[in-house]
């Protein structure tokens, strides 16, 4: 099983403009981080919503928010 940890914010922020567009379902797809000319991509996650009518909306995506930076982020001093 593949597994992307993001900023919860954001993806509340997607699922709203998903729901206020009034699509009934949401794709989501988990793009591994890549390696290019030796720069590090970070995984991203990727959302589609699909209406009743059965067309597609790209929502971009929400890049990956790593546990361990987020929690030297958010620990109390």
């Amino acid at each position: 099983m593949q597994r992307i940890s993001v900023n919860l914010k954001l993806l509340k922020e997607k699922m709203m403009e998903i729901e206020k567009d009034g699509m009934g379902l949401i794709e989501l797809h988990i793009v591994a981080s890549q390696i290019d000319d030796k720069l590090i991509h970070p995984a991203f996650l990727h959302l589609e919503g699909i209406s009743e009518t059965g067309e597609y909306k790209d929502y971009e995506s929400i890049d990956e928010c790593p546990v361990k930076q987020y929690l030297l982020k958010n620990m109390p001093a």
